[in-house]
C-alpha cells in the first residue's frame, strides 16, 4: 500500500499546487478589489463633502452680499427692506429662514408669510465676525438648527446680525448625492459636543454620536476618537451581529465631521462576489482533490485488501504444507502431530487446540494430543467425557460432517444444553470444531479453544484432518508393531526385547530399593514329552499370568520357560509379600518353580544383582532335580 500511496503524491502535489495557485491569485485580485471597494467608499464620501462645500459657500457667499450691503447704508434696515430682500432667498437656500437680529434686542423674521417680532438678548452674541453655533432646539419651530450669523457693521461696529437658520432634518435633501443606490446613512457630527447636525436614516435616533452597540474590528478603538485622531479614513466595526464600513473626513466647515456608514455586503458588493466565486471555485478544486484521493485510496485499500487476502491464502497454503510435510517427514508421529498442534496454536492465537481420537463403540479415547497455554488434564478428560456421555448430541451436531465456527458461545449453544456448561465451566467463549469422519461415522474431533485470528479458515483445518487422521493411524500400527517387538505372543507378558531395552536403559543409573526374582519352570521337558506341547504352553501361559498378576508390568519372558521380575523404588516387605504370595499361586496350581530374589537398598549394576539372583536360581534348581533324581531311584 505504502508503495501505491508514493505512486499517487506526484499527482497529489501537482493538484495541491493548482489549489495554491488558485488561492493566491485569489487573494491577490481580492485585495486589488477590496482596495477598488474602498476608494468607492472614499469617493462617495468625498462626493459628498463636494456637495456640502459647495452649497454652503454659495448660500453663505449670498448671505455675506445681503449683509455687505446692509453694511453700506446709513441707516439700520427696516423690515420692508429685510424682507424684500430675503423673501426669494429663503425659498432657494439651504436656510429654513434668514433671520433679522437688531440691535435694540428686536428681531425680524419671516415664515410662512407671516411677521414675528421676538426679543433676544443682542449682547450675548459678543462677536465681529462671521460664526456658528452648535446645534439648538429652535424656539419657533421646535426642531433642531444651526444659525449662521453674518454682522452688519455700520461706523465700524456691529448693529444687527443676519442670522441663517439651518433645520437639521432636512440637511440631507440639501446635500442630497446618490451613492450606493441610497443605501448608505449619511451623518454629519459637530465634533465639538458630538452632536449630530444631519442624519438622513433614522438609525441612529439619538442626539450625540456614540459607539453603543458598536463592537469595532479594526482598530479596536472608540470611534470618536478615531475621527478625532485621524480626521480621515474607514473603519470596519461590528453592529447587532451585523458587519458595517464607516468612513469619515473633515466637512472644512467649521469642526464638522462627514460619516458615512455602509453595509458590507453593499460597500464590498463586487469583492464579496468574487470572494463567493472564488470560494466556490476553491471548494470545487478541494472537492475534486479529496474525490481523487478517495477514489485512489479506495482502489489501494481494494488492491491491499486482495492482497491481504491473498498473503493470507498463501499464509495458509504454507502453514499447510509445512504440517503436512512434518507429518510425511518425521518418523516421530506423536512428537510431528504435536508441532502441528503447536503450529495451529499460534495461526489462530488460540489458547488451546487439541486432537480427541474416539472410539464411541466402546465409549473410550483411543488417542489424545494437545498443545496451548491451558494444558491441563482437567479440561482434556471433561472433552472426552462431554462427548462419549453425549455420544448422539455429537452425532446429530455433525451430522452434516462439516466443521463449524462458535464465535459466542453465550449466543449459539441453548443453555440448557450439556454442552453449554461444559464450555462455561472451562471457561471456553469462542471454538473451532471439525470432525474426524470415516466413512459416515464421526471418530474424533479436531477443536480449537479461543482463537483470536483467522476464525473464519476452517477449511484449512478441514485440510489438515485427513493428514492428521493418516498420521494417527500411523502411530497407531507403530504402537501396535511396538507392542508386537516387545510383547511374548504366547503370554502377551513383556518379551526379552523389552527386557533388554530396560537394561540398557538402566545400565549406568544408581537404582534404589530394587528388588529382582528369577523364575524357572521345573519340569517342562517331561511335560511336553509326555503330554504334548499344548500342555506345556498352558502351563506356561499359567505361569505368566500369575507373575502379571502379582508385578503387573514388572515381569518379563526372557526365554522358553524362563522368567524376570524387576521392580524400582519397592520396600523390602513389601517386595518379599508379592514374593511369598508368587509362591502360594504357583502352589496352587500345582506349578513346580526354581526361584532366585534379591532386594538391594542401593544399586549401582543392574546386571550385577541380575546375575545373583539368576545363581540362585539355578541353585534352587539344582536342588529340585536332586530331590527328583532321588525319587526316579526310589520308584
Amino acid at each position: 500500500m505504502k508503495k501505491q500511496i508514493n505512486q499517487l503524491l506526484p499527482t497529489l502535489l501537482v493538484m495541491i499546487l493548482i489549489l495554491a495557485l488558485t488561492v493566491t491569485t485569489y487573494n491577490i485580485s481580492f485585495k486589488q478589489e477590496e482596495e477598488s471597494c474602498y476608494n468607492r467608499l472614499e469617493n462617495a464620501s468625498n462626493a459628498i463633502i463636494q456637495s456640502i462645500q459647495n452649497r454652503m459657500q454659495d448660500d453663505l457667499n449670498y448671505l455675506r452680499l445681503i449683509g455687505k450691503d446692509f453694511s453700506n447704508e446709513d441707516h439700520l434696515p427696516t423690515y420692508e427692506e429685510y424682507t424684500s430682500r430675503l423673501s426669494t432667498f429663503e425659498d432657494v437656500s439651504l436656510f429654513e429662514r434668514v433671520d433679522l437680529l437688531m440691535q435694540n434686542n428686536t428681531m425680524y423674521t419671516m415664515h410662512k408669510d407671516a411677521q414675528q417680532i421676538q426679543s433676544n438678548d443682542f449682547l450675548t452674541l459678543d462677536f465681529n465676525a462671521e460664526y456658528m453655533d452648535l446645534a439648538h432646539i429652535d424656539s419657533m419651530t421646535n426642531k433642531k438648527s444651526v444659525n449662521y450669523y453674518v454682522p452688519i457693521k455700520q461706523n465700524e461696529s456691529v448693529v444687527a446680525y443676519l442670522v441663517g437658520v439651518i433645520q437639521c432634518d432636512t440637511l440631507d435633501e440639501q446635500f442630497y448625492t446618490q451613492i450606493y443606490n441610497g443605501k448608505t446613512q449619511n451623518l454629519i457630527i459637530d465634533t465639538t459636543d458630538g452632536q449630530v447636525v444631519m442624519n438622513n436614516q433614522d438609525i441612529l435616533d439619538y442626539d450625540t454620536f456614540s459607539t453603543n452597540g458598536c463592537k469595532l474590528l479594526s482598530p479596536k478603538k472608540d470611534v470618536i476618537k478615531q475621527i478625532h485622531a485621524l480626521k480621515s479614513g474607514v473603519v470596519k466595526f461590528e453592529q447587532d451581529g451585523k458587519k458595517k464600513y464607516l468612513s469619515y473626513k473633515p466637512v472644512k466647515v467649521y469642526n464638522w465631521e462627514l460619516i458615512v456608514i455602509v453595509d458590507e455586503d453593499v460597500a464590498f458588493a463586487s469583492a464579496l462576489a468574487l470572494k463567493k466565486n472564488y470560494m466556490a471555485m476553491v471548494i470545487c478544486e478541494v472537492v475534486i482533490l479529496l474525490l481523487y484521493c478517495g477514489f485512489y485510496i479506495t482502489k489501494v485499500r481494494r488492491i491491499s485488501k486482495k492482497s491481504n487476502e491473498f498473503e493470507k491464502d498463501l499464509n495458509v497454503s504454507h502453514t499447510l504444507i509445512q504440517c503436512v510435510r512434518k507429518l510425511s517427514n518425521d518418523t516421530n508421529q506423536k512428537g510431528a502431530i504435536d508441532d502441528i498442534l503447536k503450529t495451529i496454536c499460534e495461526f489462530y492465537q488460540a489458547e488451546r487446540c487439541y486432537v480427541l481420537d474416539l472410539d464411541f463403540e466402546h465409549k473410550q479415547g483411543n488417542g489424545i494430543y494437545e498443545y496451548g497455554n491451558r494444558n491441563d488434564d482437567i479440561h482434556i478428560d471433561n472433552m472426552v467425557r462431554l462427548c462419549l456421555e453425549n455420544m448422539d448430541l455429537v452425532q446429530r451436531f455433525f451430522e452434516n460432517q462439516k466443521s463449524y465456527y462458535i464465535e459466542d458461545v453465550t449466543r449459539e449453544i441453548s443453555k440448557t444444553s450439556p454442552i453449554y456448561s461444559s464450555f462455561i465451566s472451562q471457561k471456553i467463549h469462542s471454538i473451532i470444531l471439525v470432525p474426524f469422519v470415516d466413512g459416515q461415522q464421526i471418530k474424533g474431533v479436531f477443536a480449537v479453544d479461543n482463537p483470536k485470528q483467522n476464525y473464519y479458515q476452517k477449511d484449512f483445518l478441514e485440510s489438515l484432518c485427513f493428514f492428521i487422521k493418516t498420521a494417527m493411524a500411523r502411530e497407531k500400527e507403530k504402537k501396535h508393531l511396538e507392542n508386537l517387538s516387545y510383547v511374548d505372543s504366547l503370554t502377551y507378558a513383556q518379551n526379552r526385547n523389552h527386557f533388554n531395552e530396560y537394561i540398557e536403559k538402566n545400565r549406568r543409573k544408581e537404582l534404589h530399593s530394587v528388588g529382582v526374582i528369577y523364575l524357572d519352570l521345573n519340569g517342562l521337558k517331561e511335560i511336553n514329552d509326555k503330554m504334548g506341547h499344548l500342555a506345556g504352553d498352558t502351563l506356561i501361559i499359567s505361569a505368566s499370568y500369575v507373575l502379571q498378576e502379582i508385578f503387573a508390568d514388572n515381569s518379563y519372558r526372557i526365554g522358553g520357560d524362563e522368567f524376570v521380575v524387576i521392580e524400582q523404588d519397592v520396600l523390602e516387605s513389601e517386595f518379599m509379600s508379592k514374593y511369598n504370595k508368587l509362591l502360594v499361586r504357583m502352589k496352587e496350581l500345582e506349578i513346580s518353580v526354581a526361584t532366585g530374589y534379591i532386594w538391594k537398598e542401593r544399586c549401582l549394576n543392574l546386571s550385577e544383582i541380575l546375575q545373583a539372583a539368576d545363581q540362585k536360581m539355578y541353585e534352587d534348581k539344582k536342588r529340585y532335580y536332586s530331590i527328583a533324581q532321588k525319587d526316579r531311584r526310589r520308584r
